[in-house]
This record gives C-alpha cells, structure tokens and sequence, in this order.
C-alpha cells in the first residue's frame, strides 16, 4: 500500500479492551478526514469532506476484531453494513461507502447537522407524551425498515438517533449491524456487542434477533418518556444481571400520563423472553399508531423538536448533574474508560 498521512486516535481493538493508539489515514478515497466528533467502544466518528462530490460526510472508523472470529466477524460486518446501505428511508443515515483503511473497516455516511437524542433528552429531560410518541414512531419505523430487508442493528441507543435541525430523526451507526434469516427471525452473531444499558437479555450471550432491537427500542420509549432508561449499573455484569432477572420498572409509567395501553407495550418489548416479545419492529410499529396521543400532526411535532435542537444552550447545559459519585455505566466505553482511570489512580508516582 501506498505511504500516506495518519493520524493517532485512541480505539478499543476488541469487546471490553481498553483504548490503544491507532494509526488512521487522513484520507479515505476522496474524502478528507476532519475533526474528531465522537469516540467509544465501536470506533471513532470524523467529520469527513468528500472532495470529489463537494459535500460534508462522517466518517466512522470501527475498532479491529482480534482473534479467531477476525475473518468471520469482518465478513459479517460489510454484509450487514452493505445490506443497510441498500435502504433509502427519511429516517435512516444514507451510507456512502464501506471501505478497508489501514485494515480498518471505515463507513463513509451522510453527515447530520444537529444533535443526538442522548444530547436532546440531556438538554430537555423526559418528552412529554406527544413528542415521546413522535421520536420513538419515528426511529421504530427505521427499524421496521431494516428488518424488512433482512438486517439487524444491534446496537440501538439514543447516542445512534441523529435529529438535523428540521427535527427529522435519523438511525446511524451500523457498524455491528448483521443479517439474519427472515424466516426464522433470527442470527447468531459472530461476536458479542452492543451497548449493555440498551442490550437484550439474550445478546449478552450471543444470541441475536430481531426481538434484541425490539428490546433496544422498548429501552428507548421508556428512557424518553422517564428521562432515564429501566437500569443502571456501575458494571457491565451488573448491567447483565438486571436484564436477565430484573423486572423493568413499569409502576414509574404511572406517574405519568400514559395509558394502560402504552404501558403494556412498554412491558411487551422489554419482555425477558424474546419470543413474547413484538416479532419485529414492524409489528411495534403497528401497536404505537393505535396508541392515542394528544397531538397526532407530525408537522407540528416536527417543529417542536426542531426548536429544542436549535434552542441556544448556557455553557455546561448538557452536562449531567455532578453528584460526586462515578455516573452509571450507559456504554461499553464508559466502563472501559472508568477502568483505564482506575488503573492510573492505582499506580504508584514514579521516584
């Protein structure tokens, strides 16, 4: 291969390892990698430039598979990345490109102006039932979408639901997406991932399907209807623990406005069994249209959001509450990162 410009970034190499330096060209193709946007367990997201059609990107470099399964497991990243990529929905991210850079897999992708829903709920707390309704009706019907054609995402959380300042949503992020069969609704993944505050009982045993997004998806109702999801943990077996043999804590809902009717769908896609679970997030999809809300006019509710993606933030307005304690584990990185600075504390200063 050709010598080019790099540049460092820190990468976790594998499932549960910690951030290592990695090399990472500056160029990919025709597109310029910029800024670094964002980081976690997964890999690193860019803004990127796209000099050859003129036009902004992301870029998202992904962390290389070590091991047995390395071959296996890159296989099963291009075809659910590529199958991903054959979706043209208003509210998925349209995939440019997959591409090998450095024998890292890149995903070049439409760039979004805007914030995460991870950063609207920080800026604005729970959405009242309406706006609730709207945003997960909105990332629901993305799934539906990849479903239909066979793909499952895998690692759904409000950190991988964009909203451009239209207050369109947009699904990104496939890099652990997989096909599955849809006959038997179900894949068995080369590899454990996800996000554990939003994984499925199952997938912490490798087991995926698409009754896991579904689980993801009634994660996400709760947490935008609460303000925070059904469990927190200061550990990923922790986490494991409270999804495989904790009941949710759906007598929150009743402090709230939400119909029996909405809490039991709630309870239906959080089930512990994925088979009593929505087969698939089409038929979640068709149970929240019956669900009756006060404000149905998409275009209004398009609008709010827009404002509250727009509305100018004080300084530290999206900063979560510092109590003092470490904040609950919300993703893989954020142990990885927690472990890695207990690991300096430990150390002893040098003479």
């Amino acid at each position: 291969m050709d010598m080019q410009e790099t540049m460092t970034v820190m990468l976790s190499t594998g499932h549960g390892a910690e951030p290592e330096a990695v090399e990472v060209p500056v160029r990919v193709g025709s597109v310029k990698l910029g800024n670094l946007l964002g980081e976690g367990a997964g890999g690193a997201v860019f803004a990127g430039y796209d000099e050859a059609l003129n036009r902004k990107v992301a870029v998202k470099v992904l962390h290389r598979r070590r091991g047995a399964t390395h071959a296996a497991a890159m296989v099963e990243l291009a075809r659910g990345i590529r199958s991903a990529a054959r979706i043209k929905h208003p509210n998925i991210v349209t995939i440019h490109a997959v591409e090998r850079a450095n024998e890292l897999p890149v995903i070049v992708m439409e760039f979004v102006d805007g914030i995460s829903l991870r950063e609207l709920l920080l800026r604005s707390g729970p959405l009242e039932l309406s706006l609730a309704m709207y945003v997960t009706r909105s990332v629901v019907s993305a799934v539906a979408a990849l479903h239909e054609i066979g793909v499952i995402h895998r690692d759904l959380k409000p950190a991988n639901v964009l909203f451009d300042r239209a207050g369109e949503a947009r699904v990104c992020d496939f890099g652990l997406a997989c096909e599955f069969d849809p006959a038997a609704y179900k894949s068995q993944a080369e590899e454990i991932g996800g996000s554990p505050l939003y994984m499925a009982p199952e997938m912490f045993d490798g087991h995926v399907s698409p009754q896991s997004d579904v689980y993801a998806l009634g994660v996400i109702l709760f947490e935008v209807l609460i303000g925070s999801p059904p469990f927190s943990a200061q550990s990923i077996s922790e986490l494991k623990t409270c999804h495989q043999r904790r009941e949710p804590p759906l007598w929150q809902l009743e402090r709230l406005p939400v119909s029996e009717e909405l809490a039991e769908i709630v309870g239906r896609a959080l089930h512990k069994q994925r088979f009593l679970r929505y087969k698939t997030a089409e038929h979640l999809l068709r149970a929240l249209e019956e669900v009756d809300v006060p404000e149905r006019r998409d275009e209004t509710l398009r609008l709010r959001i827009a404002e509250l993606v727009s509305a100018r933030q004080e300084p530290g307005g999206d900063r979560e509450a510092d109590t003092g304690e470490p904040p609950p584990a919300r993703t893989t990185f954020d142990l990885i990162a927690r472990r890695a600075r207990e690991k300096r504390q430990r150390k002893p200063d040098c003479p």
